[in-house]
Parts: structure tokens; C-alpha cells; sequence
């Protein structure tokens, strides 16, 4: 399978799994997306308040996420840690980079050095800051991007994964090198019947699944000018507008 056969079965597959849900900015809701988020909160040693059905609330942190659970910390105070049972469901309340973060779960059972297994949560209230939102999946081989690692030969080449009015995600060749706070320029993308915006980026997040074949980068908009701005904003406000009429 080629690159781009590849990426475009992956994504009619995520589209296809984002369109059978309710497309709400508040939650989290993908399966995918929320091992995601609950990972990020994990390696950001976020400290988490959980709420027991009897209204008390006791400090943990989220130690590492698997497949179909979570492992948190013990708590400090026994009384409580007696309270964790098998089937007993919890609220876990958190913030990161000061955005709410709380879901709801199980607990599955407790680990013989005393942290507790729980179910990952069906959603996460997590009201996004910004929505973004994915070019269509069908002509995602017309939106290329093409850019060169600044004070380097190396070249990145690939197509818009997704846009936004802050950045975009693209989708590169997996043996590319990049890392965060890369900056590319000069770069460019192409948009709707061809059109081209040059414009800088800055590399905020770098993803690698292995099994896809492809690198993930996440960059936000730099030294862009106006009249790109303006060109962005409507190739995004064109195809929410095409999206609505499925």
C-alpha cells in the first residue's frame, strides 16, 4: 500500500468513527483520542482529584495508561483507600494547562502494591479552547505541504492532516526527522482549486505511530501575513459549510 492509500485509509477510518458520535467540543469521545489525552496527562504528572460516591475527594495522579485501563496512585489516608472496591465508580477531576479535565469510571480492582486498575472512561469533559476541524477526507491528496527545516537541506514533504485557524497537522513520510520547536521555512500548502499560502510554522508536537507508516506533526502559524490569514479562514469556513450538507 502507498503513502498516501495508506493515510487516506486511516483517516476515512477515524472519520468514519468520529461521524458515528456526536461531534461535541466539550468531550472527548474517540477511543483513540482519549488514551491520547489520558497519556498526555500521565507524562504531565497532572495531580487529580477523585470524588467517592460519598462525596469525599482525595488526591492521585494517573501512573500509566494500558489498553482498556488506567493505574492511579494510592492514597495516603486508609479509610479512604478502604472505599476503593471493585466496581465502585468514581469521578476524577483534573485541569491541564487550565482546562477542565473530568471523566467518570470504574474501578476494576486493586494492584498488590496498592494502586487501583480502573475502565477507561466511555468520554472526557474536556471544552476545547479552539475547534479544529479536518479537511474532507476525499481530497485530502490536493492539500499539500511542503517545507524545509530551517538552517538545514532537509526537506519535509506530505498533506494537511488537519487545519485550524491556529495551525495545522500534517501527515510525512515516517523515516522524515523533526522534532518540536522546529522551525520550517521557507514553507508552503495548498488549498482549495490549487491555491498556494506561504507562509512559516514552529513544530509544537512530533507523533510517530509505528504502525501507521507515517510521522504526525503539529504546527501553528508563523510570521503569517494577512492576506494568507484571510485565505486559511476561508478555505476552513468553505468546507465546514460543505461538511454540514452530508
Amino acid at each position: 500500500m502507498s503513502f498516501l492509500s495508506g493515510l487516506k485509509s486511516l483517516l476515512i477510518s477515524e472519520e468514519n468513527e468520529r461521524d458515528a458520535r456526536d461531534d461535541n467540543p466539550n468531550f472527548i469521545q474517540r477511543p483513540s483520542r482519549i488514551k491520547h489525552m489520558l497519556q498526555i496527562l500521565t507524562e504531565s504528572h497532572v495531580q487529580i482529584t477523585i470524588v467517592l460516591d460519598d462525596k469525599t475527594e482525595h488526591t492521585s495522579r494517573v501512573l500509566s495508561v494500558a489498553k482498556d485501563e488506567l493505574v492511579l496512585d494510592q492514597f495516603n489516608n486508609r479509610v479512604a483507600h478502604n472505599k476503593m472496591s471493585k466496581n465502585c465508580v468514581i469521578q476524577i477531576n483534573a485541569k491541564h494547562h487550565a482546562v477542565p479535565f473530568n471523566f467518570s469510571t470504574t474501578i476494576n480492582a486493586t494492584t498488590n502494591d496498592g494502586c487501583y486498575l480502573v475502565a477507561m472512561p466511555d468520554k472526557i469533559y474536556h471544552p476545547q479552547k479552539r475547534s479544529f476541524f479536518r479537511v474532507p477526507l476525499i481530497n485530502i491528496e490536493k492539500y499539500k505541504f511542503n517545507g524545509a527545516i530551517q538552517y538545514s537541506e532537509n526537506i519535509l514533504s506530505g498533506y494537511i492532516y488537519d487545519v485550524s485557524f491556529g495551525g495545522i497537522c500534517i501527515a510525512v513520510y515516517s523515516n522524515s526527522y523533526v522534532k518540536k520547536g522546529t522551525i520550517l521555512s521557507p514553507a508552503s500548502m495548498t488549498l482549495k482549486n490549487g491555491g498556494i499560502i506561504h507562509t512559516d510554522f514552529k513544530v509544537c508536537s512530533v507523533k510517530k505511530p509505528q504502525q501507521e507508516g507515517f510521522t504526525r506533526i503539529g504546527c501553528e502559524y508563523l510570521n503569517i501575513e494577512p492576506s494568507a490569514k484571510r485565505s486559511i479562514h476561508k478555505f476552513i469556513t468553505e468546507c465546514e459549510r460543505e461538511r454540514a450538507k452530508k
